[in-house]
């Protein structure tokens, strides 16, 4: 004789499963708002967003906050558009912690890569920097290559096993 649980104890069961959540660690992988090119004797480093960049930042920003993808901790470039970036995007990202870090400057995979060694685990980062190194990065994780334009953001997700592109966001494609 077979023995069954009572169909009670099996929902009370499917339950109690449907409402465990596997977390995962996200990453948002977003490069800076569009740059001005009015200066031609500044150093690239110390160029400003243009009035197209200023209206970006605060779009991604909100865009982030409704997919629930505000970063806890945000890894940025020292150059002033990436900063200047950052700022546009308050006061959705307000309660992150903010690292300034010169090498995300113009960084290559190698320099990016090492980044994510400070990824908090089970929380969201983002890593605000530089094209091309914006794309290399989300192709090295997730094996998709995908079009960074100026204010861009990967939303990546690490289930423990592999990298997951979820969405990219573009300022163009925002409604």
């Amino acid at each position: 004789m077979t023995h069954r649980a009572p169909s009670y104890e099996i929902h009370a069961i499917q339950e109690r499963v449907w409402h465990l959540r596997v977390v995962a660690t996200r990453l948002v992988v977003m490069r800076h708002a569009e740059s001005s090119l009015d200066y031609p004797g500044l150093p690239d480093h110390d160029r400003p967003l243009n009035a197209t960049g200023q209206h970006e930042a605060p779009r991604i920003a909100q865009a982030l906050a409704n997919r629930g993808w505000v970063p806890q901790l945000i890894l940025v470039s020292s150059s002033r558009r990436t900063i200047e970036t950052l700022e546009g995007m308050y006061p959705v990202i307000d309660d992150a912690k903010i690292e300034i870090r010169s090498e995300i400057y113009h960084a290559g995979l190698s320099s990016l890569s090492n980044q994510l060694e400070d990824l908090i685990e089970d929380g969201t980062t983002m890593i605000l920097g530089h094209n091309p190194g914006s794309e290399v990065l989300v192709n090295y994780l997730t094996g998709e290559w995908e079009v960074m334009p100026p204010a861009a953001a990967a939303l990546i997700e690490n289930d423990g096993q592999k990298w997951d592109l979820i969405e990219v966001l573009r300022p163009k494609e925002l409604s």
